[in-house]
């Protein structure tokens, strides 16, 4: 299976750096991946997706390091131990001497950056995060949204993703069930570091809840869900 997940990678990022749009499974479902601006248009005008809602940064900690600035030391370590365990995004201050931002077309920049911050996905599955990991290689990054049309929640499986989508992506890969579902159609949880409050309650929510509980008990203001 190594093999096939590095062969895939590879596929993946040269279709993407080519500007592309591939159709590939996270750990909260199926999710449309991209590098290049054509190919960020064409996530939003599948979905029905407002353009005022960004893209996420597909993430590592190393990714984490590089685009991010501002984070505590100990949130840092508590995150790196989480997003190991659950999916889950996070908001924090964009790096603005990132060299991996700066690889960015300025449309892509426009959409996956919102008011000085940037949103890191985790959790994405073995595959994208290999294909992430592959352009990490090559001082670029991979960014995405879910596979779904705009408000109608995660498809968890390939045959779930509508045929209007499915049929207009470059590449589709199959990976099988998400390992993370929910009956609400949910997908990862978001906590936002620069405020420390949860963005939203995905997957697995109240398990990343109870560690952060967990990790603020030794003396840390706690996260606080948003409104």
């Amino acid at each position: 299976m190594t093999n096939t997940i590095d062969a895939d990678a590879r596929r993946m990022y040269a279709l993407l750096a080519d500007g592309g749009l591939a159709l590939a499974r996270t750990n909260t479902g199926y999710g449309l991946v991209a590098m290049r601006s054509e190919a960020v248009r064409r996530i939003y005008a599948l979905k029905g997706r407002a353009a005022e809602k960004p893209c996420v940064t597909v993430g590592t900690m190393a990714i984490l390091d590089d685009v991010a600035t501002g984070i505590d030391p100990d949130v840092r370590g508590w995150l790196s131990r989480a997003v190991a365990q659950w999916p889950m995004a996070v908001i924090a201050r964009m790096n603005r001497r990132s060299a991996l931002l700066s690889s960015w077309e300025p449309f892509v920049a426009s959409q996956c950056t919102k008011a000085d911050t940037i949103a890191t996905f985790f959790g994405v599955g073995d595959l994208i995060a290999r294909t992430a990991t592959i352009a990490y290689g090559h001082g670029e990054l991979i960014v995405g949204s879910s596979a779904n049309l705009a408000g109608t929640g995660n498809n968890y499986t390939l045959d779930s993703v509508p045929d209007e989508i499915r049929s207009a992506v470059d590449m589709e890969l199959d990976y099988g069930i998400a390992p993370f579902t929910s009956d609400r159609k949910l997908a990862s949880t978001i906590l936002d570091v620069t405020r420390e409050v949860f963005q939203r309650e995905g997957c697995a929510f109240a398990e990343v809840e109870a560690s952060w509980r967990e990790f603020v008990a030794n003396g840390r203001a706690p996260a606080k869900q948003a409104a």
